[in-house]
C-alpha cells in the first residue's frame, strides 16, 4: 500500500480512523484484520506522542524500545493487514449523512465516506494560561522534553506538570545532565512504580509538590519562572532555561458532534461508542494520561466493535 498516495477519494469504506498515533494504529490494524476495508487519517506523524518517546519500558511481551521503533512496527503492520494509511490530512469534521453513512471532512479538499468512525485524535497540550506564555513558546516553554531537551543539556529546567508524559520528560533531562525541578499540584509523581522509584534515586531532581507556576520571567527567552506553594501561598523564584509543561491535554473533540465531558473529553461506552452510533472513541480523546499498552488496548476494543456494530447493520 502506498500509505501517502493512495486514492481514496469517492470509496466507501468500512472503517476510517482520524489519527495516527498507537490507539488509532492499533484501531486500523485489528480492524484490517478483521476483514474490513479501513481508511486511516494522520495530521502529522505516525506514532503520535508516542514515536518520540526513547525508551518505552513495561509493555507486555517486548523488551525495552524505543517509541519510534514500536510505532515503526505498528505501522508496516496496519498496512500488511490491508489498511490505507494517509499522513498529512487534517480531519476537521465527522458528519452523520441520511444515507446512514459518514462524512470525513478535510482542510483540503478531500472528503471521504465511511460506515463507520473510530476517533483517536488525541489532544494538544493543555497550557499554564499565563501571561507571556506564548512569548516564550518554543523560546524556553516546550511541551515535548525528547524534542528540545537537548538544547538545555547541563542545565537547570523545569517540569510543570504530572502524569508519565511528565516523568518521562524528566528522566530524559536528568540524563542529559540536567537539574530538574518537578512543579505539581499532587502530593506526589503520578507514574509507573518503577520509573517514580528510578526518578527519586537520582540525583539532580528536586521535586516540588503541592506548587504551580504562576508567572513566567526573562527577556528574549525564558529565563525564570515564579513558583508559589497551594498551602501557604508563598512564592518564589526559579532560574531556569526552561519550563517544560505537561498539564494533560485539550482534546481535538469537536470534531464530531458527540457527548463530551466537562473536560471536552469524548464520553464513551464500555464498547468505546460515544453518543453518535457508528462513531467510536479511543485512546487520549477519550481520557488524558494513558499508558501505551492502555491505549493500544483502547484502539483494539473499539475496533471490534465497530466490527460487530456493521455485522449487526446487515444482518437480517
Amino acid at each position: 500500500m502506498n500509505r501517502k498516495n493512495g486514492k481514496v477519494a469517492g470509496k466507501l469504506y468500512d472503517v476510517t480512523v482520524v489519527g495516527g498515533g498507537v490507539a488509532g494504529l492499533a484501531a486500523a490494524m485489528t480492524a484490517g484484520r478483521l476483514g474490513l476495508q479501513v481508511l486511516l487519517l494522520e495530521e502529522t506523524v505516525f506514532g503520535g506522542s508516542v514515536a518520540v518517546i526513547e525508551r518505552l519500558e513495561g509493555y507486555p511481551g517486548i523488551e525495552a524500545t524505543g517509541g519510534w521503533e514500536f510505532t515503526q512496527i505498528m505501522v508496516k503492520q496496519a498496512e500488511a493487514a490491508g489498511c490505507l494509511l494517509r499522513e498529512s490530512i487534517k480531519v476537521s469534521g465527522v458528519r452523520p449523512q441520511t444515507n446512514s453513512q459518514f462524512a470525513i471532512l478535510c482542510s483540503g479538499k478531500e472528503r471521504f465516506q465511511s460506515r463507520s468512525v473510530i476517533v483517536c485524535s488525541g489532544g494538544s497540550p493543555r497550557a499554564l494560561g499565563l501571561q507571556e506564555e506564548e512569548r516564550f513558546a518554543r523560546r524556553g516553554i516546550h511541551t515535548c522534553a525528547q524534542c528540545a531537551g537537548g538544547r538545555y543539556k547541563g542545565q537547570d529546567v523545569a517540569v510543570a506538570g504530572n502524569g508519565s508524559f511528565a516523568a518521562r520528560a524528566a528522566r530524559h533531562l536528568l540524563e542529559l545532565g540536567c537539574r530538574v525541578f518537578f512543579i505539581t499540584g499532587d502530593a506526589q509523581i503520578s507514574a509507573d512504580v518503577q520509573l517514580v522509584k528510578e526518578l527519586e534515586s537520582r540525583n539532580g531532581l528536586d521535586f516540588m509538590g503541592r506548587t504551580h507556576v504562576t508567572a513566567l520571567l526573562g527577556d528574549d527567552f525564558l529565563q525564570a519562572v515564579e513558583v508559589a506553594d497551594l498551602a501557604s501561598g508563598g512564592t518564589r523564584k526559579l532560574a531556569v532555561a526552561a519550563l517544560f509543561v505537561f498539564r494533560s491535554l485539550v482534546p481535538n473533540s469537536e470534531l464530531v458532534e458527540a457527548r463530551r465531558d466537562a473536560g471536552g473529553f469524548l464520553t464513551v461506552d464500555t464498547n468505546g461508542m460515544t453518543s453518535l452510533p457508528g462513531v467510536f472513541g479511543a485512546g487520549r480523546v477519550v481520557r488524558p494520561d494513558l499508558p501505551v499498552e492502555v491505549m493500544v488496548g483502547d484502539g483494539c476494543r473499539s475496533a471490534i466493535a465497530a466490527a460487530a456494530w456493521l455485522r449487526k447493520r446487515v444482518e437480517p
